[in-house]
Parts: structure tokens; sequence; C-alpha cells
């Protein structure tokens, strides 16, 4: 076989030069019949050296000296593959009127805060060093300490609004009851853990007043107290449940940019930039629903998700985008085994579902995953561009890896992934028959995408 391969290459093979070209397994800046030998001596001999895993499939065998032939043959046009541009929108997006869940007994009608009648009003300001709070009754209880507040409520139906700037200050929320609290123009910076921490596991409605600019952030080291979780420069025990059309930016140096213990819902309208050197966007445990808003999100830390979630994730509305730039991290998993892991866009560990809006993700560090869904993936509308720029340095990088199912139906579905796999589906692919464009680069079919780098269907 190794005696064909190289006969029918000498007569055809012409040699294709470019810098860090893939293909190049000899590192000589060409790609040609040497790096077929390359390969194939990697594959008598041990298998095992990444540098010929020309597919970025993981593994180097006779499917990297085809890759290699395929760039031989085209002349390199493979690697003049241009993705997508993504970039941070801020834009004003003119979202469709929403609808409010009426209907009491309907299971999202506690989501909604317009559902609830407030009946009381507490007032905290930051001013420095310093902090007031006005409007407390019998039954809601403050303290503070410089700028560190800290309520203690059994009241029903409290609405608190924040205002000021602090560079050392936090809220911290024992309620037994669901409460509201508007941001009205508020900077908090806490040094030492959260600036907003709600150890209620009720419902809370975090709104952000139209017109402001509110900003949160934490520091690099926690001060924990015994029994308590504070995962994030916002972190809940409950539901974070977000709305109003006001700007709220939250900046993460220690933990997570916003974390629930529960489920976190975004509402039309919102306008959301999270930035984290440290973690995750959005964390949540139960499920994350992204029902419209502006959302921009920039992770720098190796391992992190835009968007990560213990179960189940939705998107219905709204414009999405997000940039991750570390790469990937060992950790220790619950046997005590060292596992790698590396950034993703969107990561479930039960389904993923997309029937509307925009989501674009862009990772530029090595091993990404664009978009890692263990359970079926369902995209039956909306917009979805996935790139990914990074290589290979432990795991191959994938635009869509599907652990199980994945389903296309619907809308627009672009992932490139020049230096890795544009889509990974370890179950069933279906795509529906009726699209208008479908682009599977490098020649794929729908049942056999092992070397795609870009996946376009539209409809």
């Amino acid at each position: 076989m190794r005696k064909f391969l190289l006969i029918t290459l000498s007569i055809i093979a012409v040699a294709f030069t470019a810098s860090a070209a893939r293909g190049d397994v000899n590192g000589d800046s060409e790609v040609n019949i040497a790096d077929v030998n390359a390969v194939i001596d990697i594959i008598l001999n041990s298998g095992d050296d990444s540098n010929g895993d020309v597919n970025s499939d993981g593994e180097v065998n006779i499917a990297d000296v085809n890759a290699i032939i395929d760039i031989i043959l085209n002349g390199g046009d493979d690697e003049e593959l241009t993705p997508k541009e993504i970039a941070l929108d801020f834009s004003e997006l003119d979202e469709p009127a929403e609808t409010i869940t009426e209907d009491e007994e309907a299971p999202d009608y506690g989501d909604y805060v317009e559902n609830t009648t407030w009946s009381t009003t507490v007032r905290i300001n930051f001013d420095g060093d310093t902090a007031t709070v006005t409007g407390t009754t019998s039954s809601i209880f403050a303290t503070i300490d410089g700028a560190h507040v800290t309520i203690t409520s059994a009241a029903k139906r409290v609405r608190y609004i924040v205002t000021g700037t602090t560079a050392n200050g936090s809220i911290k929320f024992y309620s037994e009851r669901k409460f509201q609290l508007q941001l009205n123009g508020a900077d908090i910076t806490n040094p030492t853990g959260a600036a907003i921490n709600n150890q209620c596991g009720k419902s809370f409605y975090l709104v952000v007043n139209e017109g402001t600019e509110n900003t949160l952030r934490d520091g690099e080291t926690y001060t924990m107290v015994e029994n308590e979780d504070q995962k994030g420069t916002l972190f809940s025990e409950g539901q974070i449940l977000v709305s109003g059309k006001g700007q709220l930016n939250i900046y993460s140096v220690g933990r997570h940019c916003m974390a629930s213990d529960d489920y976190v819902f975004v509402r039309p309208g919102t306008k959301l930039y999270l930035n984290s050197t440290s973690g995750h966007g959005i964390k949540a445990k139960d499920y994350v629903y992204i029902k419209g808003g502006v959302i921009n999100m920039e992770m720098a830390a190796d391992g992190a998700k835009g968007i990560n979630c213990d179960s189940l994730i939705t998107i219905t509305g709204g414009r999405t985008t997000i940039l991750t730039s570390g790469t990937s991290k060992m950790e220790t998993d619950s046997l005590g085994n060292p596992v790698s892991t590396g950034c993703a866009g969107v990561k479930s560990d039960r389904n993923i579902t997309m029937t509307g809006g925009t989501l674009n993700i862009l990772c530029t560090g090595d091993d990404a995953k664009g978009i890692n869904v263990a359970e079926p993936f369902l995209f039956t509308g909306g917009e979805l561009n996935v790139v990914l720029t990074g290589k290979q340095s432990s795991v191959a990088p994938k635009g869509v890896k599907c652990d199980t199912d994945c389903t296309i139906q619907g809308g627009s579905f672009y992932s490139c992934a020049p230096n890795g796999r544009a889509l990974d589906v370890d179950g069933t692919l279906t795509i529906q028959d009726d699209y208008t464009t479908l682009n599977l680069e490098n020649g794929c079919t729908i049942d056999n995408l092992e070397d795609s780098r870009l996946v376009e269907i539209s409809y």
C-alpha cells in the first residue's frame, strides 16, 4: 500500500508552499510527498505524533494521508478558507413586542416581574466608602459596614432600588421571599467577593432601569463565609430573572460573571456586557433561557465558557455574541483523575434548543469548541455563526460538538473551524431536505463530516 501511494503521488504531486500550512508534517514549509512519507512513518512506528493529525480528529491514520493528498491535488485551496468576521455588537436591536404570560396557572407566570405588585420600596445608595439604606420596616433589617450592605428580610413584595458608586462595597441579601432589585445607575466593586450576593433561594428579579448604565466588579480573592456560596460577581441561590432596558456591565477577575444555583432568564430589551478573566459569563444549574436582549461576552480565561449550564439551554430571540480567547486547562474529576477542559462559547450538560434570535461565537484559543452539548442539539430557527481560529494543542477544535444527535431544520447555520472540524456529531445528524444553501467544505457528504472545516446551511 505504501509503495502504491508513493508511486501515485510521484506522478501527480505538486509541492504547495505556505507558512504554517496544514499538512506540513515535517516542518519544511512545503506540503508534498515528503509529508506523506512522514505520516506513514508515524503510522508504522507509533501513531501518536500529533503533528501527523492533519484532519484534527485526534488520531493519526490513513485518513491523514488522504488529507495531505487532497491538499496537494487541490493546490492548497483549503488553506484559503476565510471565516466570517465576528465581533462584539452593541448596536440597538429591533425586537418584537414581548408576550408576558398572564395565566396564573402557567409554569412561567412567576418569571415576570410585572405579575407581582410591589408594595414596599427600599433605597440603597453608595457614596464612595459609605452607603445609606432608607425605607426599611420592622420586617426588613439593614446592617452597613462601610459600603458593604447586608439586608435581612421576611417581608413580601419588596423592591430595592440601588444607586451610586463604590470601589469597596457590596450588597448581600438574606430574604425569606422573592424580591425585585432595580439597578438605577449603580457602580459597585467588591475587592473581596461578589458585588451582589443573593442568599435567597426564591425568585430574584433583576431590573436594569432604562436610560442607566450599571457596572458590577468582583475581586481576585473571595472572602468566604461558611456554608455560603458566592460563585461570581453577581450570584444568586435562586433564579436570576433579568429585564429592563438599561445597560449592565459585569466584570469578573475572581470567578464567574453571573452565576445561579437555579436558572437564568434573560428577557427582550436587556443589554448585558460580561467580561471575565477567571471563569464563565453565565453559569447556571437548572437551565438558561435567552428570550431576547443584546448580550456581549468576552471570556479570556483558560477553560472558560460564555454560557455554561448543567442542564438545558434555550435560545428563542435576541442577539448574543460570545468571544473566547483562552485555551484548555487541566482539572480534576470526581474520582481525582486529571482531565482537560477547553474553552467553549456555549456548553450544556444536557440539551440545547435554538428556535430564533442570533448567536455569534468566536473562539481564538487552541482546543476550543463553539458549541458543546452532551444531549441532542435542536436548531429550528434563527441565525447561528460559529468560528474557531485556534489549533489543536491537546484536543481537536470543533465548531459544533454533539455527543448525541443533531437536528437542523431551519434558520441559518454556519460553523467554520479552519484547523479542526466544523461539525462533529456522535449520534444521528438530521438536516431538513428543503434547504436553499448547503455547503460542506472539503467535499464532505451529510453522512460523512470527518474532514469538514466549514458547514453552511440556510433556508
